[in-house]
C-alpha cells in the first residue's frame, strides 16, 4: 500500500523543478499523469538519449503516465478540466499567466473542483516586481548567495562557482512536496483545497538559512567569521596520496582525532594536510572511522555506485523500461516499515498512456479517441 495511493496528480510541469516533485509524489504512490504536447516536454530531448529517451527524463519521469494533448485545441483544455475534476492536485510551472490564458488556471480548475490542491512552482513567485521573469535553477542559486558562499568555500577573493547539480530546481521542488503534502492534510480536516505559490529564490534563500541569519546576528559573512574564528581547521576536504578525503572533525572531538591521527598534539591545518598527504584514503578512513571520527572518500559517482554500504542499501534500483533497457538510478531514499516509496513502472514514451486514461478515467469510447487524433487533439 502506497502512503499516496488514493492521490491523482494533474502534472502540467517540465524540465527538472516540477518533475522532481512530482517523481517524489509518484514514487510514494500518487497516480501522476502527466500532459504533455504532441511533440514532447522539453526534457525528452537533453542527451544522452538511450534507447530513443533522456537519461534526465528516465530518473524523473518515472512512475508518470503520459497523456498528449494539444492545449491550443478548446477540446483538449476541456478535456485537461475533465481530469483536473477527477484530481486531487495540480502541479503546473509554465511562465506566469500562460494556464490561465489557457483557461486551466486556479479559479478556472476552482470551478470543476472547488477543493483542488493548486501549486504554482516559479522562479519568483506570483507577486513581486520580478515574477515575470524567467528564470532557471542557477538563476535563483545566484541570487540566494550560493554560488558566492561556493566560491568564498575556496577563494573569497576567486570567482563564484556553481554548485554541483541543479540545487535551484531540486531543492525547491522539495518544498513544493512539502507544501502539497501539508495542502492535503489541511484538506483531509476541513475539506479546503488551497493555492500554493512555490518560487525558487524564496526557496533557495530558505536554503541558505543558516549563512543569512549568522550574518544578520553578526553582520560579517561566513568567510569572514571563518577566518575570525577558526584557527585550526579539522573540517574539509583533504588530499591523499591517492585521492581526496573529507574530514568532518568538531572542536570537541579533538582527543579522538589525535588518537586516530596517532599523534600528541596538532597546532595547525597544515600539519593536518601534511598527515593525509603521506597516507592512502583507505587508510585514512580506517584511522579516524575507528576512533568516531567523521570521514569519508571524496568519490566520483563511479565509485559511489560500487560503495559497499550503497550495495547493501540497496540504494540503487534496476527498473526494466522497454527501449532503453535496464534502468539504473536511485530509489526513493527513505525506508518506511509500512508505506514504502517504490519504482512501479518506469518514465513513459511520448502519449504511451493515452488511451488508458481518456478511456478508463473520463469514459471516452474507442472512436471518439480516434476522433481526438483525427482533430489533432491528442496523438
Amino acid at each position: 500500500m502506497g502512503m499516496l495511493d488514493d492521490i491523482r496528480i494533474l502534472d502540467f510541469s517540465h524540465v527538472y523543478f516540477g518533475p522532481y516533485a512530482t517523481m517524489i509524489l509518484g514514487d510514494m504512490g500518487a497516480d501522476v499523469i502527466k500532459i504533455e504536447p504532441p511533440w514532447g516536454e522539453i526534457a525528452r530531448m537533453y542527451p544522452p538519449l538511450i534507447g530513443g529517451m533522456s537519461t534526465v527524463f528516465l530518473y524523473l519521469d518515472r512512475n508518470k503516465r503520459s497523456l498528449i494533448l494539444n492545449l491550443k485545441s478548446p477540446k483538449a483544455v476541456e478535456i485537461a478540466l475533465s481530469l483536473a475534476e477527477r484530481s486531487d492536485v495540480v502541479v503546473e510551472n509554465f511562465k506566469r499567466g500562460t494556464m490561465d490564458k489557457l483557461g486551466l488556471g486556479y479559479d478556472d480548475v476552482r470551478k470543476v473542483r472547488p477543493d483542488i490542491i493548486y501549486a504554482c512552482l516559479s522562479g519568483f513567485g506570483l507577486d513581486g516586481p520580478y515574477m515575470n521573469r524567467p528564470s532557471f535553477a542557477p538563476i535563483a542559486e545566484a541570487m540566494a548567495g550560493w554560488l558566492r558562499l561556493t566560491g568564498d568555500s575556496v577563494d573569497p577573493e576567486g570567482p563564484p562557482l556553481v554548485p554541483a547539480e541543479w540545487h535551484g530546481d531540486l531543492d525547491p521542488g522539495l518544498w513544493a512536496v512539502i507544501a502539497i503534502l501539508g495542502a492535503i492534510r489541511h484538506r483531509d480536516r476541513t475539506g479546503e483545497g488551497q493555492l500554493i505559490d512555490v518560487p525558487q529564490l524564496d526557496c533557495m534563500i530558505a536554503q541558505t538559512g543558516v549563512s543569512i541569519t549568522q550574518y544578520t546576528m553578526s553582520k560579517e559573512l561566513p568567510w569572514q567569521s571563518d577566518r575570525k574564528y577558526i584557527s585550526l581547521s579539522t573540517f574539509g576536504k583533504f588530499k591523499a596520496s591517492d585521492g581526496w578525503v573529507y574530514i568532518a572533525a568538531e572542536p570537541n572531538m579533538k582527543e579522538r582525532l589525535l588518537k586516530g591521527l596517532g599523534v600528541e598534539a596538532l597546532e595547525t591545518t597544515d600539519e593536518l594536510r601534511s598527515w593525509a598527504s603521506t597516507r592512502k584514503v583507505d587508510e585514512i578512513v580506517k584511522a579516524l572511522s575507528e576512533n568516531s571520527v567523521p570521514v569519508a572518500p571524496i568519490y566520483q559517482i563511479d565509485k559511489t555506485l560500487e560503495d559497499p554500504h550503497v550495495r547493501v542499501r540497496g540504494i540503487i534500483q534496476a527498473t526494466e523500461h522497454p527501449t532503453a533497457g535496464t534502468v539504473r538510478s536511485p530509489r526513493f531514499p527513505v525506508v518506511m516499515s509500512k508505506t514504502p516509496g517504490s519504482i512501479r513502472r518506469p518514465a513513459p514514451q511520448l502519449g504511451q498512456h493515452n488511451n488508458e486514461i481518456l478511456t478508463q478515467i473520463l469514459g471516452y469510447t474507442e472512436e471518439q479517441v480516434s476522433n481526438l487524433r483525427k482533430e489533432g487533439v491528442t496523438a
